[in-house]
């Protein structure tokens, strides 16, 4: 009786080794770059965006590629800390400000209930008795919501310090894309090579849908950006605030980190209304909710849909998912995912296609 063929006789020892060394060096790499990958992925996403303009300043520069990638870096540094120079400018003019509001708060006395709330339909009357029992109660209302005060202020001096740090992270990547813009040729023709070594030739057009898609989502996130922002600066204007322009500043930053902008318009309406002008105050929050918030869901995925070359609702579902998913990097990484996946369907189809029409071919 022959022996029974060994299920391991084929298998090399040593390309067992092989493959084990191989992926100890993959992952002792990753865990070395591992504190750096969110740095190095936004340096990857700027420097993607930014390639269509390097080739034209570099055009311009009759070819000096390390000064149109420096000019690059310094436009982006200069959009990164003006605003950031405005707002703290803005908050060391602030504070006096509030330390007197803080304490004319102590004495200050709540009016009657304005006539247009009391006539408020269905909940006109229960609103008229909260504002009563805090009119008469002032003080004791700010005792009520001073742990709901605290939690807010310890929530911002953490949102401050996770600030300070995204901020140290997004200056390395600026640093970073000036270098892959610098040797961008050499890198695309590595990324195709590994792409086609990986995927063969039919993969061959996935790096062009990747840097493709990146970009159509900073143009579909800067564009939203300021269309917000310059809704809410006309809002502010209107509505009589003081420092509409740097509080446009403001929400444009907050836009692009995609955080709702009515942390810049809600406290605004709310010190249109503590000076005494309803009617504008009303408009600044009906403006708000309506244009300012609403623009976002509607504009951002079309202007993204409309570059990457992809169907707007696999695009709508890559931006929400990938934001829910991974955050603000989420909202390149999900469209980026499903732009990929998409395209390796349509190959996959259309190598099917193409083997059934070969075979019919044969047997005709």
């Amino acid at each position: 009786m022959p022996p029974l063929p060994n299920a391991f006789s084929n298998v090399s020892i040593l390309g067992v080794f092989r493959v084990a060394i191989l992926a100890l060096l993959v992952v002792s790499c990753l865990k070395v770059l591992q504190p750096f990958l969110g740095a190095l992925t936004w340096a990857a996403i700027i420097a993607i965006s930014a390639w269509p303009l390097y080739c034209r300043l570099k055009l311009r520069l009759h070819g000096r590629h390390k000064l149109a990638a420096l000019l690059i870096v310094l436009a982006l540094s200069a959009a990164l800390a003006i605003p950031i120079g405005l707002m703290a400018l803005t908050l060391a003019d602030t504070l006096p400000h509030l330390a007197n509001l803080a304490h004319d708060l102590t004495s200050f006395r709540l009016p009657d209930a304005p006539a247009w709330l009391v006539n408020l339909p269905v909940v006109g009357d229960s609103l008229q008795k909260l504002w009563q029992s805090t009119q008469a109660d002032l003080p004791g209302f700010f005792e009520k919501i001073r742990p709901a005060i605290n939690q807010a202020a310890l929530w911002l001096l953490s949102g401050g310090a996770n600030l300070g740090l995204s901020l140290l992270e997004i200056v390395l990547a600026i640093a970073v894309a000036g270098l892959l813009l610098i040797n961008g040729d050499k890198l695309w023709e590595l990324v195709e090579r590994i792409v086609i070594k990986l995927g063969g030739e039919t993969a061959s057009e996935l790096p062009e849908v990747i840097a493709r898609t990146i970009r159509s989502v900073t143009t579909g996130v800067v564009g939203t950006a300021l269309a917000q922002t310059i809704l809410c600066v006309i809002g502010l204007l209107i509505a009589g605030v003081p420092g509409a322009l740097v509080l446009g500043f403001v929400c444009f930053i907050v836009a692009v980190a995609q955080l709702p902008t009515l942390i810049v318009w809600l406290p605004a309406a709310a010190w249109v209304f503590y000076t005494g002008h309803t009617g504008l105050g009303v408009f600044l929050l009906i403006w708000g909710f309506l244009l300012i918030n609403t623009i976002d869901n509607v504009l951002k995925p079309l202007l993204i849909s409309q570059g990457a070359q992809m169907p707007l609702s696999v695009i709508f579902l890559g931006v929400i998912g990938g934001l829910i998913a991974w955050g603000v990097i989420g909202l390149f990484i999900g469209p980026t995912l499903l732009a990929v996946g998409l395209t390796m369907l349509r190959h996959w189809l259309e190598q099917d296609d193409n083997e059934e029409l070969a075979c019919e071919g044969e047997q005709g």
